[in-house]
């Protein structure tokens, strides 16, 4: 009885796992940082300091999203298999 892993679970869907994963692992990153720095800062100055730390969270977010979108992973999976 001969498996075929790539056809159970192929390249392209591991793929898209991993980079799901990454960025959950990205905005959990921000949301404690933009927490410490909101609840535990004194002032106005960090409270400052998080809103354009989530506004360049932000912005990186959707210039990466637009990146993945654009990138030909066709030639990457080629090489893989």
């Amino acid at each position: 009885m001969d498996i075929d892993l790539n056809a159970m679970l192929p390249l392209e869907l591991i793929f898209n796992i991993l980079i799901t994963a990454v960025f959950v692992v990205y905005w959990v990153t921000v949301f404690v940082i933009l927490y410490h720095l909101t609840r535990f800062g004194i002032g106005v100055q960090p409270k400052r300091f998080a809103a354009i730390f989530l506004l360049g969270a932000v912005i990186l977010f959707f210039a990466s999203i637009v990146t993945y979108v654009n990138m030909d992973t066709g030639p990457f999976f080629n090489l893989l298999k």
